[in-house]
């Protein structure tokens, strides 16, 4: 047999048996639950994104987005912030809906503010990929903010191509402290008052 042949038959053979397993790609839950929510069926969108959930080990930032993005729709607030954040993290301020995932993570952090009853059942869901990402680390100890990554600003682009300059609303001239870091990790961190 050739070396093609026996990639195809390798692949062939794996498809067949991750099917015959029940074994489903997670990517499919995701676009299931992205169309879904675009549909605004939230609750089954939530389904769907805990589905796959339970799949992934590595997350990617574009998930976070959507899962943040539909548990502020369920009004999950907390659960939405901690995922925003994660974007924000993994993304910084020029990921694809890093200004969506600003305004969302604005009204989200308005509205828990709003609701402390908003607080519920979402450690459960975070603590498998946020807290075990804390820094123990001293007082004075400071960290790059990983929102607007050192810089102090956050430079979104408009669909012309022209650049908005918004202040980090996180971090002071693009650092924070350690205990404000593992705050914001935890989506615990409030915005600093605009002057």
């Amino acid at each position: 047999m050739s070396r093609a042949s026996l990639i195809l038959f390798g692949l062939f053979l794996t498809i067949t048996v991750s099917a015959q397993r029940g074994i489903q790609d997670p990517r499919l839950f995701i676009d299931s639950a992205v169309v879904l929510m675009d549909r605004a069926e939230y609750e089954k969108a939530d389904e769907y994104f805990m589905s796959a959930l339970n799949q992934i080990d590595l997350l990617s930032a574009d998930f976070c987005f959507y899962f943040g993005k539909n548990s502020f729709y369920l009004k999950k607030y907390a659960q939405s912030i901690d995922w925003l954040n994660k974007y924000l993290e993994l993304k910084g301020s020029r990921g694809q809906f890093s200004e969506e995932t600003l305004s969302i993570l604005e009204n989200a952090e308005e509205a828990f503010r709003n609701d402390k009853s908003s607080v519920g059942p979402s450690a459960n869901v975070n603590s498998k990929f946020f807290y075990k990402n804390t820094v123990n680390c001293q007082d004075g100890t400071y960290i790059t903010c990983p929102v607007c990554k050192g810089q102090g600003v956050i430079i979104t682009l408009t669909k012309y191509g022209e650049k908005n300059y918004k202040t980090c609303p996180y971090s002071t001239n693009g650092v924070l402290s350690c205990g404000e870091y593992n705050l914001l990790i935890q989506g615990l961190l409030e915005p600093k008052k605009k002057n």
